[in-house]
């Protein structure tokens, strides 16, 4: 499992880090035009985009993400990092993000 290296979700765009079991950083980004996920640079590999996503498709994965539970309490940067830290790379990360927007 990841560990959360950073989490705001208090400012106009809340974000979090997480260093995933693979050792690789990602960092999740909610913005006015959606949700961005990156691979932080790392010694050998450039930052690069994994995912990003439009409001309405990041609504519809949290929804998904919840499976109908009471969401009061929650936000969406709180179920993307959740689900997000218990994937093992950021290949994973990649593959789960566009395998949720295609459902």
């Amino acid at each position: 499992m990841g560990l959360i290296v950073s989490y705001d979700d208090k400012f106009a765009m809340p974000s979090a880090e997480i260093e995933l079991a693979s050792g690789e950083h990602v960092l999740l980004t909610l913005q006015k035009h959606g949700l961005v996920i990156k691979a932080l640079a790392r010694p050998g590999a450039p930052e690069r985009i994994l995912f990003e996503a439009a409001p309405y498709v990041v609504a519809d994965i949290c929804a998904a993400l919840l499976g109908g539970t009471d969401s009061a309490e929650t936000t969406p940067l709180k179920i993307l990092t959740a689900a997000t830290v218990r994937l093992p790379d950021a290949a994973a990360v990649q593959h789960a993000f566009q395998m949720a927007a295609e459902a």
